[in-house]
């Protein structure tokens, strides 16, 4: 069984850009990975932001690198969550996740991966399989 996951902006960024339990989540091909167009909005804002120290070539590869990695994720479009804003909203108190979290609950992966501490809660728990990458790959041991 291919497992659907969601992975939110932190994930991604950690896998990208650093070795560790992200980045192993990010070359699993027995995996369906997908995020949403807020998450990579996001992701390429934080990028731009960080990074823009870097000389201009290797702030350039960093780009490179981010779009590369999204090209093997599926990327739910805006409209296919927006529907879900009003569900969404009274789950998560801070207002900037309220689309990751219609997304998640528009597709209902099989898990939603993040390290964003707003999402354990336990209402969002009881509607989708919130986890850390480190908790997700041993339960696939």
């Amino acid at each position: 069984m291919k497992y659907r996951i969601f992975i939110d902006t932190n994930i991604l960024l950690s896998g990208i850009f650093f070795e560790g339990n992200e980045a192993s989540i990010l070359d699993m091909v027995e995996l369906d990975l997908m995020t949403c167009e807020d998450a990579v909005d996001e992701l390429r804002r934080i990028v731009r932001k960080k990074l823009k120290y870097l000389k201009e070539r290797t702030f350039e590869i960093a780009l490179a690198e981010t779009e590369k990695a999204l090209s093997d994720i599926v990327i739910i479009p805006r409209a296919s969550y927006r529907h879900m804003l009003k569900e969404a909203a009274p789950l998560i108190r801070h207002k900037k996740d309220i689309p990751i979290l219609a997304a998640v609950l528009s597709i209902r992966p099989h898990y939603f991966l993040t390290g964003d501490a707003h999402f354990f809660t336990d209402t969002i728990k009881s509607i989708v399989q919130v986890m850390t990458t480190k908790d997700f790959l041993a339960r696939m041991k």
